[in-house]
């Protein structure tokens, strides 16, 4: 995080106004001195860049005060310390699956693909979530394909908001999710397995479940060919592949009962799954969209579940479900001694208070982003969030 210091020179005097970029979680605070006396801002009522007619005595030599509201930067000598109100936990469960090692692109497989943006999106939204990651099958070997699914990524506070370096927690996480896609797709067993941990999470968890096909792996399924996994995906050469002699057996059935039971405990717990199904999953469709319904996150109408058919647009699926929980809400460590002289910058461009598409306080220590400035810090385009006071507030006009 840079920090950003703003002087202004009077004509025989001088008042500095140091307003240091804040990463959030901390913050710098600082006073404005001539000469080694302090300086104190002017009163303002609030109403926009319209100077005030009281006035403070500079000292001996001339006069001076602090800079115009958005003067070329920040305005102001408080910069408050911020907290994240509420910041949710996102999870991630991804398919790592043996037919997520199929190409997406010449240099990229499927599993790659999904990896990629996620990590971007964690990166993006830094300090706004809590992020944790789990894959499945885990340890899978081509003896034992359906292992099930564990945790490879606790979950760990996001990152401070940084403008030109990767973060400790996207670097780890980014590792963490680096495995080889091998075996088959234990869905239920995984999310059973993960289940008493995610519960037991503070705060509000989303579990975001991305796969490429249905759910197998549960050896003490019965089916017919209408729900055996090789039969949908038209690649049996017999009558009923999932037979109990047959080449897939059992564990090869679409698991959908289990899955989606697994699905419904978890919402049943207040953990809302978003099912996201890449390209390979349009012979699942509903049972992805069962999945969307058990878990309480269904789109209005059909699909139900996210459905991703261009990898290419997978960022802004997973963007889009990360704005419904992320929150707008400041809370201010040192709220402002006065009212009217606080203003909001996203990356040193100035919010004005607006209750439609600026900003607003929520309580007298929380500052709530609203409209257009909400969805901007959503979409993860937002480098760096300041609060400062000292300014009389811009209003919108």
């Amino acid at each position: 995080m840079k920090t950003a210091v703003k002087q202004r020179a009077g004509v025989n005097g001088m008042l500095c106004g140091l307003a240091a970029a804040l990463a959030l979680g901390g913050a710098a605070l600082s006073a404005c001195e001539d000469e080694g006396q302090e300086q104190r801002p002017r009163n303002g009522g609030g109403q926009g860049a319209q100077e005030p007619e009281d006035e403070f005595d500079p000292g001996p030599g001339g006069s001076s005060g602090p800079p115009p509201v958005d003067a070329g930067g920040l305005c102001g000598n408080q910069v408050h310390e911020v907290t994240i109100a509420e910041a949710p936990n996102l999870y991630f469960v991804l398919d790592a699956s043996g037919s997520m090692l199929s190409p997406a692109s010449s240099r990229a497989t499927r599993y790659d693909r999904v990896r990629e943006a996620a990590v971007d999106l964690v990166r993006n939204l830094g300090p706004l979530i809590n992020v944790g990651a789990a894959v499945f099958p885990l340890d899978a070997t081509a003896e034992a394909p359906c292992e099930p699914g564990g945790e490879v990524f606790p979950v760990t506070p996001g990152d401070p908001f940084a403008a030109s370096q990767e973060g400790a927690t996207t670097s780890r996480f980014r590792s963490a999710t680096r495995v080889e896609p091998l075996g088959g797709t234990p869905t239920a067993a995984t999310l059973a397995a993960l289940t008493p941990s995610l519960v037991e999470l503070p705060g509000k968890t989303i579990v975001v479940l991305a796969t490429d096909g249905g759910p197998n792996c549960n050896s003490a399924a019965t089916c017919g060919a209408e729900e055996c996994i090789a039969n949908i995906e038209e690649q049996c050469p017999e009558e009923n592949c999932c037979a109990p002699s047959g080449l897939s057996g059992p564990g090869g059935c679409l698991d959908r009962d289990d899955t989606v039971a697994a699905i419904e405990r978890l919402a049943a717990s207040g953990i809302e799954v978003y099912v996201v199904g890449i390209p390979g999953s349009e012979f699942y469709g509903d049972v992805l969209d069962q999945m969307a319904l058990a878990g309480g996150t269904a789109q209005f109408v059909s699909p139900f579940y996210f459905k991703v058919d261009d990898l290419d647009t997978l960022g802004n699926v997973l963007s889009k479900i990360a704005s419904i929980v992320v929150s707008c809400e400041f809370d201010l460590v040192d709220p402002p001694p006065e009212d009217g002289q606080t203003n909001v910058y996203l990356d040193e461009e100035l919010v004005p208070y607006d209750p439609e598409d600026g900003w607003r306080w929520s309580s007298p220590a929380v500052v709530e982003l609203l409209g257009d400035a909400c969805q901007k810090l959503k979409s993860g385009r937002v480098g760096q969030v300041q609060i400062v006071s000292g300014c009389p507030t811009e209003v919108a006009r």
